[in-house]
């Protein structure tokens, strides 16, 4: 069995819909995450809760939470647990100053978010058998309340509102499905390490916003560049994670354009038949 932490978040719930088990329980409680172990019995658990509110995070009456999730939780499950612990981790574990990174670049978070998941890595690395997989900017179907990036855009397109977005701030945009079915493969052949699994693009902001536009059928030009960037974090600038690693060992890397259009398709399809 495959046991999923975190299984409402936007990965975590699309890996439960994908017949994973959910795991029913708070990481930051050992009693809890061993009470859920000896139910579920799993030989394999995919790490995806996590404190993800970058900007958040930077506040102090938050901070006991980030690193409760984000460091204190991946080290009970790993003290915890003695099969193969897969952390999720992401890009903003590096500083952003020569993107995109790949594995072996040296961590160097400008954040606390990103200092709490390069301690949630160390954590989860204490011992093994742990994978480490490093991903970005996710994106997908919307199974939970939460909107992501990609549909805060369209929001804004469906009402021909203009938006500014910065063309100094880059990601690797990543659909859901793709790394789902990634991890899945990563879990089968039991990869241990650390490995990037994203989208095979870096794109700045605007240039993103832009692809959103032209495959959702809106005008691209209502995305306009800017060089501001808000938010109370700093961000990691020229980001991204290089996925030369996970092409070579075979791990299916797709193109975020591709996925925006499954997407696409997917919402279309749904739509017919709800008709």
């Amino acid at each position: 069995m495959i046991a999923v932490a975190g299984p409402k978040g936007r990965l975590g719930s699309w890996l439960v819909k994908q017949g994973l088990s959910p795991m029913p329980c708070d990481i930051t409680k050992r009693g809890q995450v061993e009470k859920a172990i000896a139910k579920l019995k799993p030989y394999v658990i995919i790490n995806c809760a996590a404190f993800t509110a970058v900007d958040a995070a930077e506040k102090q009456d938050n901070f006991d939470r980030v690193l409760a999730t984000n460091m204190r939780g991946p080290a009970i499950l790993r003290q915890s647990f003695d099969g193969l612990l897969v952390q999720l981790s992401t890009g903003f574990v590096f500083d952003g100053k020569d993107g995109p990174n790949g594995e072996d670049d040296d961590p160097a978070p400008v954040n606390v978010y990103g200092y709490s998941k390069w301690a949630g890595e160390l954590a989860a690395a204490m011992r093994g058998p742990t994978l480490i997989v490093r991903t970005l900017d996710l994106f997908g179907p919307n199974l939970i309340e939460r909107p992501d990036f990609v549909r805060q855009i369209r929001d804004l397109l469906e009402l021909g509102t203009e938006k500014e977005l910065p063309d100094t701030l880059y990601g690797t945009p990543t659909y859901i499905p793709d790394l789902s079915d990634a991890l899945l493969l990563a879990v089968n052949r039991e990869m241990t390490g650390v490995i990037h699994i994203a989208g095979d693009l870096t794109l700045s902001r605007y240039e993103w916003g832009r692809k959103i536009a032209e495959v959702f059928g809106h005008d691209p030009d209502l995305i306009k560049p800017t060089g501001e960037i808000t938010g109370a974090a700093p961000r990691p600038l020229k980001g991204g994670l290089r996925v030369d690693k996970a092409k070579q060992l075979g791990i299916p890397i797709a193109s975020p354009v591709s996925g925006l259009i499954s997407l696409r398709d997917l919402e279309q399809a749904s739509g017919a038949e709800s008709t």
